[in-house]
């Protein structure tokens, strides 16, 4: 039976990272087609709007959170003796996904999102940075998805074993 911690961080992994693919996929499927049909000034003065307010603590706490807790597991799961090597698998995959989207953020999002200010008065440069968003907010959504099918996955491996049927 595993381990207690790697339980709660399992679940831990799959409420937030559900939470954060759920976010996602309402940005993905209705937030952003909507802005590209609305304008892209609009879009512009709602993301910086958005980004003055409680959107970049949210954003940043669920997507932290996930993150955190799917490495966690990954870690915790690797320790416990009580999770058979091939149980691991899903987990593990969990947290390569999740650091890879999370690279994307940090790396490609927040400094594309950063310049939509500036480009505000650019429509050239406002329409590319509204591409960069969609194109790089479409893989990374997809990488939240991912994760959160992975961490579900690893959720049933590690609660639907009875003790000893290992």
């Amino acid at each position: 039976m595993p381990f207690l911690i790697t339980k709660r961080l399992v679940v831990g992994a799959t409420f937030f990272g559900g939470l954060l693919a759920g976010v996602t996929a309402n940005r993905a499927l209705v937030q952003l087609p909507a802005w590209g049909r609305t304008g892209l000034t609009d879009w512009a003065r709602f993301a910086n709007q958005e980004n003055l307010g409680l959107g970049p603590l949210f954003y940043s706490s669920v997507g932290l959170a996930a993150l955190l807790f799917t490495v966690a597991a990954a870690i915790a799961s690797r320790f416990d003796r009580a999770v058979h090597e091939a149980r691991r698998f899903p987990i593990y995959s969990a947290a390569v996904v999740a650091i890879l989207w999370a690279g994307i953020t940090r790396f490609v999002l927040v400094p594309a999102m950063s310049h939509v200010n500036a480009a505000i008065n650019n429509p050239t440069e406002l329409k590319q940075a509204f591409l960069t968003v969609t194109r790089w907010s479409a893989v990374n959504d997809a990488l939240h998805v991912l994760t959160f099918v992975l961490t579900l996955w690893g959720f049933v491996e590690i609660f639907s074993r009875a003790p000893g049927s290992e």
